[in-house]
């Protein structure tokens, strides 16, 4: 099982995409987002979960001189039901005026 884990190092370009080089000497493939491309060379903190060896999924990533930005997540799932929720009421409302004439 995932835990989510809070590292601090500096963003760097390897052959395979951006690498966080840690203060404790380890380094981690980071997915390659154009947030992460954006602080390459930056000093950084990142938060998220371990991927394999030596890989790691962003939760969120910023600079370390700033404090950890709010988290916000779009969940697919939520526009989905929305979407599905709006849909019934659009059919039920259509459904209720074509009755009427």
């Amino acid at each position: 099982m995932n835990s989510t884990t809070h590292l601090t190092g500096i963003v760097e370009r390897a052959a395979n995409g951006p690498v966080l080089r840690t203060d404790g000497g380890g380094t981690w493939e980071l997915d390659n987002t154009r947030q992460v491309r954006k602080l390459i060379g930056s000093r950084v903190e990142v938060v998220g979960e371990r991927s394999g060896f030596n890989g790691f999924v962003c939760e969120q990533i910023w600079p370390a001189d700033q404090p950890r930005p709010t988290a916000f997540k779009l969940r697919i799932e939520f526009l989905l039901a929305a979407g599905f929720v709006a849909y019934g009421l659009y059919a039920t409302v259509g459904a209720f005026v074509s009755t009427l004439g």
